[in-house]
């Protein structure tokens, strides 16, 4: 057999070894994608049933705290009227007494807008 025969038939066994080793390296790296994608799937599924009810829980508590806040504001609004009433008789006692209960209203209206964020 001639050299040059020899040398072709031995590259062609390489060839083919090496495109049969590369098909399965190939179908083996395609089922671990399949078997990856189906984890990240179902670990994608179990962190939406567990974000769900908190997102629900955490909308029912800004709720809460919305109502909370807007009872406070419509009961304070309540007592600056009744304090601006207040002031309105005081103002017989005098101006001064006037000026400095209408600081005393801008302090506390001040100290409760501080609290109540809308």
């Amino acid at each position: 057999m001639d050299p040059v025969n020899i040398t072709l038939i031995i590259l062609l066994s390489v060839t083919t070894v090496i495109i049969v080793v590369l098909g399965v390296l190939t179908a083996k790296l395609i089922a671990n994608l399949t078997i990856l994608s189906k984890n990240v799937d179902s670990i994608a599924q179990s962190i939406q049933s567990e974000i769900q009810p908190t997102l629900k829980e955490l909308r029912e508590a800004a709720q809460s705290i919305n109502s909370i806040a807007n009872n406070a504001d419509t009961q304070f609004s309540g007592f600056q009227s009744t304090l601006k009433n207040v002031l309105g008789a005081s103002s017989l006692v005098g101006c001064k007494m006037r000026g400095l209960m209408d600081g005393l209203v801008k302090g506390i209206s001040f100290g409760i807008n501080l609290f109540n964020k809308k």
